[in-house]
């Protein structure tokens, strides 16, 4: 029977991880242990001798993922954000596909809470847009299954000898120490990962606007880094598309200045942009029977592609600031996006 080591890096414990461990309790597969590292030493009973919790200082994520995995007993190392909480069936779904030894790595969808409030609903309602995230639209809401080079660590299991062979995360970048091991993993076993929507968690949203907008910032500006040092996997043209967007959105005019037969092609582009953004808003209003959810997410959809695309070109030009997320000091709980 395989083990799992549950890997949950956090800078507090707060109110999200609480609920992460209620769920973690109530999974249907035994054979697990879950390891919890935040920066300073604290005491949690969790009634539960499974649960382990060790203290890291204030380092980066995929460092203290790195400490979590050193302490594992597990062969399969499963990675879940604080954030995050599984489905009862998790484990049982991922050790049914670690039976078979040629898999060496899985990820599955991180959905939006069922109990989500409104403004985090919506926010997950962006990112479920195929307007939003395009080919990454499988990691919101489950797809087909398929195979994969980069995932996200919120839901992501990896055999320990694999992980190990890679040397873990780099220590170097935040956000985007998952997308950098992931491309390690591949080039090491010279082959892609499963991706399988059985593998499912929920994972709580930023809530719009400005806490998405932040968090989308910081996307924007490591797959813009990643477009630059890693084209393998972060140089394909939909990252690209929202800076296009961007610049043709504020060089239109310019152009069509100097040659006026272009504003046609201009106004028509942002026509059909426009349609496209009512579309979504349309699907959000007969899904939630919510005029005012359509507006929200039709503008979440804008504000994502104007501040992905102008993060995305800032970390090419200059390398992003590793700078961790900032927790109250009294609840643990995160501050801003």
């Amino acid at each position: 029977m395989i083990k799992f080591s549950v890997i949950i890096p956090v800078r507090k414990i707060n109110e999200f991880l609480k609920e992460n461990i209620s769920y973690l309790k109530q999974l249907a597969y035994e054979n697990f242990e879950a390891i919890i590292i935040t920066d300073e030493e604290e005491k949690f009973d969790f009634g539960d001798d499974r649960f382990l919790l060790i203290s890291s200082g204030p380092i980066g994520p995929g460092e203290k993922r790195n400490l979590g995995a050193s302490k594992a007993t597990g062969e399969v190392l499963a990675f879940l954000d604080d954030d995050a909480y599984p489905r009862s069936d998790w484990l049982d779904k991922a050790a049914e596909l670690f039976s078979d030894p040629q898999v060496y790595a899985v990820g599955g969808p991180a959905v939006t809470p069922v109990n989500a409030k409104f403004m985090e609903k919506m926010s997950g309602r962006v990112l479920e847009s195929p307007l939003a995230s395009a080919g990454t639209i499988y990691r919101h809401i489950p797809g087909k299954r398929v195979e994969i080079d980069d995932y996200p660590t919120v839901n992501l299991l990896v055999r320990k000898v694999d992980f190990d062979r890679v040397g873990g995360f780099s220590k170097e970048f935040w956000p985007g120490e998952d997308t950098k091991f992931c491309l390690d993993l591949v080039k090491s076993k010279g082959r892609k990962f499963i991706y399988d929507p059985s593998l499912v968690v929920f994972h709580h949203r930023r809530s719009l606007f400005i806490p998405h907008l932040k968090q989308i910032s910081r996307y924007g500006r490591h797959r813009g880094q990643f477009a630059r040092l890693f084209p393998e996997t972060s140089r394909l043209p939909a990252y690209f598309a929202p800076s296009s967007f961007l610049l043709g959105l504020l060089a239109g005019p310019v152009f069509c200045l100097f040659w006026p037969f272009l504003w046609q092609l201009y106004l028509g582009a942002l026509l059909f942009y426009l349609i496209l953004l009512i579309w979504e808003g349309h699907k959000i209003y007969e899904k939630d029977w919510s005029m005012s959810g359509a507006f929200y997410v039709m503008a979440g959809i804008f504000l994502t592609h104007i501040v992905y695309g102008s993060n995305f070109i800032v970390g090419i030009l200059k390398k992003p600031k590793l700078k961790l997320r900032g927790v109250d000091k009294s609840t643990g709980n995160y501050l801003g996006g």
